[in-house]
């Protein structure tokens, strides 16, 4: 077997284990396939990854952002540590290879911009094959007002919703995590009025063919609908969809301190309900909060600053 079977066969079988262990086989997909190519062509003696292999390669490809360059050295790591672990040699690039990068600051819309932009999603021209007029206005939604990520709206089948009690099961999001989201009567309702007009469908929001809508295609749709609605803000900056879900949890956070509850106390529940790995990753939206509200009485600062000090935005 030579080198480039060799590292395809390893670094399937860790895939392959990533999957066992509940994490996305796409998560480990940058870039590796890429690197074990130029490795077999650049290297032909080569039986194992070497430190010349890693520094050549990165010097050699042209990283669009450092964001990318970063996700590359994760991936690299993981598969050469994975090549440790079955007893093959292979260097694994240590912290002298990070980039540091800055945390993106997620937008908070005004109630204003909000209503204009909905605005905007609701009146999309109609577009007879990909049907985004019946299909935007409903994603967009559980997005902002369930607080989904982008993806979990578009992976979601007939079977996952049930329309009657308004649970929707959320499969396999983040690290393979399942949840249940118990949605509003006014989103059921929505949901009710959208299911009655799609037909028959194996995706809940089917795009061409019957299959999943790409994330791209939303993100796209999402731009243009801002430009419309801010026509004199939008050369300077574009949200995302994923500020959709940034505003739901800072919205709710903002109501739970109007109204006086425990703030501290339902965090949990807030954490549960998003999909969060830990509960430090929805902490991090009470630095989002407005200075008046991060005064309240009813976050305790003490506390996040002892058990969380590090909080990092959640993707």
């Amino acid at each position: 077997m030579n080198f480039k079977s060799e590292m395809m066969s390893h670094y399937n079988d860790m895939l392959d284990l990533k999957e066992s262990l509940g994490f996305s086989r796409q998560t480990y997909s940058a870039h590796i396939v890429q690197f074990i190519e130029y490795c077999s062509e650049n290297y032909l003696d080569a039986d194992t990854i070497t430190k010349e292999m890693v520094d050549s390669w990165l010097a050699a490809h042209n990283f669009k952002a450092e964001n990318t360059r970063r996700l590359a050295v994760i991936n690299i790591r993981h598969f050469t540590k994975y090549l440790r672990v079955i007893g093959k040699d292979a260097f694994i690039p240590n912290s002298d290879y990070n980039v540091k990068t800055k945390r993106f600051v997620p937008y908070i819309f005004s109630d204003e911009q909000l209503k204009r932009l909905f605005d905007s999603i609701d009146n999309v021209s109609p577009d007879s094959e990909t049907h985004a007029e019946m299909i935007l206005p409903v994603i967009l939604r559980l997005e902002l007002c369930c607080g989904m990520r982008p993806n979990e709206p578009l992976a979601l089948k007939i079977e996952d919703v049930d329309l009657k009690s308004g649970d929707i099961f959320i499969r396999k999001s983040k690290r393979g995590k399942d949840r249940h989201i118990i949605i509003s009567e006014d989103m059921r309702h929505l949901c009710e009025i959208y299911d009655a007009a799609a037909g028959e469908r194996d995706y809940f929001f089917p795009f061409w063919a019957g299959k999943q809508i790409p994330t791209t295609w939303v993100r796209y749709q999402f731009s243009k609908a801002w430009i419309r609605s801010n026509p004199d803000s939008a050369s300077k900056i574009i949200p995302r969809p994923y500020d959709l879900r940034h505003n739901f949890a800072t919205r709710t956070l903002m109501r739970w301190i109007d109204e006086k509850h425990d703030v501290m106390t339902l965090m949990p529940f807030l954490s549960e309900y998003m999909g969060h790995v830990s509960l430090s990753e929805t902490l991090y939206y009470v630095h989002l909060l407005p200075e008046r509200l991060k005064k309240s009485p009813n976050i305790d600062w003490d506390m996040m600053k002892d058990i969380y000090p590090h909080q990092e935005e959640e993707g």
